[in-house]
């Protein structure tokens, strides 16, 4: 039973990074045409800057390993005073 729940949350996990992905493609994509069209710079601009800072939020996730502890639990508090 755990390894199905295991490969339902690569499953997930794999989901919604492609998700992701594609709203933030489409967002760049938006604020390129808005730029474009010399219509909402502004806002064009706002759209380009938030695509690339949920790039790198994207590559963060995909990079830090899953833990199964809670942040706030002693297990995951003692493996921090251990590790640094």
């Amino acid at each position: 039973m755990e390894s199905f729940f295991k490969s339902l949350y690569g499953v997930a996990y794999f989901a919604i990074s492609i998700v992701l992905v594609a709203i933030t493609v489409l967002l760049f994509v938006t604020g390129i045409r808005l730029f474009m069209k010399k219509s909402n710079r502004g806002f064009a601009v706002s759209c380009i800057l938030f695509a690339c800072f949920i790039v790198f939020i994207i590559v963060v996730m995909l990079t830090t390993p899953f833990s199964s502890t809670p942040p706030g639990s002693p297990e995951a508090m003692a493996a921090l005073l251990k590790v640094g």
